[in-house]
């Protein structure tokens, strides 16, 4: 199965220039928890509730005057639609993401989530024998 058949393609964006308050307003009004941050229709970032949370409400700072430029994670890691979502799932564990924009000759198109991978191993019995093979590699 390819990214592109289990990524989500309504994705919630930004510019870079709104604010921390403006981005929570955001994601609490369309009910997510990542908001994509594009300069000029290019991906330049991403923002998740965490990164409010800790670097700008937890650090003291005033969530009306920070932009998300100033605590997004820059240039994040992308995957292309047409790759398989077994490595949307490595480079989740990997690096520790729950959410990879999707993204295909520099044009965002999605967002793939740990969620949208999790759905499709409970019914993919190859899934399921690599998750307990990568457990089993963790007790040695």
């Amino acid at each position: 199965m390819k990214v592109a058949d289990r990524m989500t393609t309504n994705i919630v964006t930004l510019n870079a220039t709104a604010t921390a308050t403006e981005a929570a307003k955001k994601m609490q009004s369309e009910k997510v928890g990542t908001v994509l941050v594009l300069e000029g229709g290019s991906l330049k970032g991403l923002v998740t509730d965490r990164q409010i949370v800790t670097k700008v409400v937890a650090a003291g700072k005033d969530p009306a005057r920070v932009t998300v430029n100033e605590f997004m994670t820059k240039d994040p890691v992308t995957i292309s639609p047409g790759k398989d979502i077994h490595e949307a799932g490595r480079i989740m564990g990997d690096q520790g993401y729950r959410r990879i924009p999707v993204v295909d000759g520099g044009k965002l198109l999605g967002i793939i989530s740990i969620a949208d991978i999790a759905e499709h191993a409970m019914s993919c019995k190859t899934c399921v024998q690599d998750i307990l093979r990568e457990i089993k590699k963790g007790e040695r």
